[in-house]
């Protein structure tokens, strides 16, 4: 009968001790998991606001560009009666 109390102690002392580890591991887990996720979501969020501070910046100066393209141009007002020869050949494969 000492035995049967000694094992049955045993086995709850291991019951025990199983959750308490299982509670402790998950509650320290969830705390690295926190931090990480943290210093990742910030990551994150710097390099999608930087990348769209880029975009910004790239479209402004595509922009830009364009516009000096067009005013360094002296043809792009008259480019109907610049070529002469505009509807001289009619390729016959055109549709």
């Amino acid at each position: 009968m000492n035995n049967v109390k000694l094992i049955i102690g045993i086995i709850l002392s291991l019951v025990i001790g199983l959750f308490g580890g299982y509670y402790y591991g998950n509650s320290q887990g969830k705390k690295a998991g926190l931090s990480e996720g943290k210093s990742t979501g910030l990551t994150e969020g710097i390099l999608t606001g930087r990348q769209q501070v880029l975009d910004e910046q790239k479209k402004a100066q595509e922009e830009a560009l364009k516009k000096a393209q067009e005013a360094a141009n002296p043809f792009s007002n008259i480019e109907d009666s610049a070529n002469p020869f505009k509807d001289a050949y009619k390729n016959p494969f055109a549709q």
